[in-house]
């Protein structure tokens, strides 16, 4: 059953106070980094994140970037591009609009001229035009193409390098730009250990560094598994804003009764011996509160 984030959630506590901290300017760290291992619930953490932002007065803007192929068609910076625009809106993303508009922008299919200076007509010496009226006349040499098919060259790789440096620089001036309007921008990563190599330097060009100056107001969350954890611990100037989470708070029985409470789905003292599964993840307690759902409606 679809997973209702403002009914199902339950504690991450320690975590959700860690990024409030954050949200407030009470720490120096600005990128929350989640490194967990699959069906831990690091998905289900970033739209509570976004939830609460939400719930900021006044809210704070947040984009989703989630690269699991799955959920998004994200992959190339072009894509990521496109959805940050989505997200906060054509309004305020104007250097990103013009950027891909100049990106993708027609020219003419075919030009053709066949010397310098002004048209013009030479009748010659001998010509008499005596009460003529003379118009529509073509002033220059006339060019007879027949064209059966036309391709657009691929892009050389000096443009598309020049249309990445463009873009990323429309995004860091449009992010800027919003700190006139709202002293917190959030950008919440997910399944950062998909998201292309090329991508992620991208990322690291025009988001990741910018954090240090330009960008002092927004605030990054990102998650992943333990395999991109090299990316991150690679020496950067920007490694001194990470707040790192290797491992979540587990949940405490407590915690799952709370949640198939909110589901409308309590246990009894005599149902209480399958905790020990839901205890190995929030999957798999969102997946044995299904079956109970399905079992108990069955019996209806």
């Amino acid at each position: 059953m679809p997973f209702n984030i403002l009914v199902g959630f339950v504690d991450r506590r320690p975590e959700l106070a860690l990024f409030h901290r954050m949200l407030n300017g009470e720490t120096s760290e600005r990128i929350l980094l989640v490194l967990e291992r699959s069906e831990i619930g690091k998905t289900c953490f970033l739209l509570k994140l976004a939830h609460e932002c939400e719930q900021q007065a006044p809210p704070v803007p947040v984009v989703i970037l989630d690269f699991d192929q799955r959920r998004s068609g994200l992959t190339d910076y072009l894509s990521v591009a496109r959805e940050v625009r989505r997200c906060i809106g054509d309004k305020h993303t104007p250097a990103l609009c013009a950027c891909e508009e100049d990106i993708y922008r027609s020219g003419p299919v075919v030009s053709v001229r066949t010397a310098e200076g002004d048209a013009g007509v030479d009748w010659g010496q001998r010509g008499r035009f005596n009460d003529a009226d003379i118009s529509d006349i073509a002033g220059r040499d006339r060019v007879d193409v027949r064209i059966g098919s036309i391709s657009r060259a691929a892009p050389t790789a000096d443009l598309i390098a020049w249309q990445k440096a463009e873009m990323g620089r429309a995004l860091s001036r449009d992010l800027v730009n919003l700190a006139s309007e709202h002293s917190r921008l959030v950008l919440l990563v997910d399944t950062f250990e998909d998201a292309p190599e090329e991508t992620c330097a991208w990322l690291e060009r025009w988001l990741f560094e910018p954090l240090r100056s330009e960008l002092a107001h927004v605030l990054l969350a990102v998650a992943g598994r333990p395999q991109c954890r090299s990316f991150f611990e690679q020496p950067r100037l920007w490694s001194g804003l990470i707040a790192r989470i290797d491992r979540f708070t587990p949940l405490s029985d407590d915690d799952i009764l709370e949640h198939y409470r909110r589901r409308g789905l309590p246990v009894s003292e005599a149902e209480a011996s399958f905790l020990q599964i839901a205890r190995l993840g929030p999957a798999r307690m969102a997946d044995l509160g299904d079956l109970l759902d399905q079992t108990r409606r069955g019996t209806r």
